[in-house]
């Protein structure tokens, strides 16, 4: 949705409750509280190609198998309405795209090796410790310019 357009039904949704029709903004307020993420997200990359990428249901991530070695990281791809799921196993610094909000992370590689994550100037963002197949969250991924699994 255009950024006018939802700043239209925001004033919109404003002058019906200043009207009396709060009914009325209950409807629209989850539609344009929605739209956002929709507008923002493309398909999530990561540069240079990790081991694997694949994609899993909107439920499958807890379940999905992080093999021994490896960080799996989960995007959440709002054009397939599914997560997208990177293998890294190479220690190097990976670029990632189109990512946004909550993610989740599986280190299971050995040796206690960390997975961090920076922002675009380089600024530290999270740490995650190896927990093997069970998966850490990552709260906000919006601001994670490059990932580190060493």
């Amino acid at each position: 949705m255009h950024k006018g357009r939802m700043i239209g039904i925001t004033l919109a949704a404003v002058g019906m409750a200043l009207a009396g029709g709060s009914q009325a903004v209950a409807k629209e307020a989850p539609a344009v509280v929605a739209q956002p993420a929709a507008v923002a997200a493309g398909t999530p990359g990561m540069s240079p190609a990790p081991e694997r990428a694949t994609y899993v249901s909107r439920f499958g991530f807890y379940d999905y198998n992080c093999r021994s070695g490896r960080a799996c990281l989960a995007v959440w791809n709002e054009p397939g309405g599914n997560w997208r799921v990177f293998d890294m196993l190479a220690c190097t610094t990976y670029r990632l795209s189109e990512a946004y909000g909550q993610g989740g992370l599986k280190n299971n590689q050995t040796g206690g090796a960390i997975v961090s994550m920076y922002g675009a100037s380089g600024n530290h963002l999270y740490s995650f410790g190896t927990a093997g197949q069970e998966p850490h969250e990552v709260r906000d991924l919006t601001p994670v310019y490059t990932v580190r699994p060493c």
